[in-house]
């Protein structure tokens, strides 16, 4: 599957549940942010910048969205991904 995003934060999804989600983050990042909507709590992961990582999938039923994220105010870059199962 090809993937989301683009500039400082690249998703290859779907998630699986129970697997890994590959992200690919820009030179200036240094940690990815995974929720799974605003009223769960914030999944931080602390990545290397300008590499590709493998982050577990959270706990989370199938058909959930998840948003994960770089950055903070204008400069946060999000991309949001469904959970599925397998």
């Amino acid at each position: 599957m090809s993937p989301q995003g683009g500039g400082s934060l690249r998703v290859q999804g779907p998630a699986i549940q129970g697997g890994t989600i590959r992200v690919e983050v820009g030179s200036n990042v240094d940690c990815v942010e995974i929720s799974a909507g605003s009223a769960s709590e914030t999944i931080r992961h602390e990545v290397e910048p300008g590499k590709v990582s493998e982050l577990p999938v959270p706990p989370v039923p199938g058909g959930t969205v998840l948003w994960i994220s770089v950055g903070r105010g204008l400069n946060r870059r999000v991309v949001l991904v469904e959970v599925l199962a397998p």
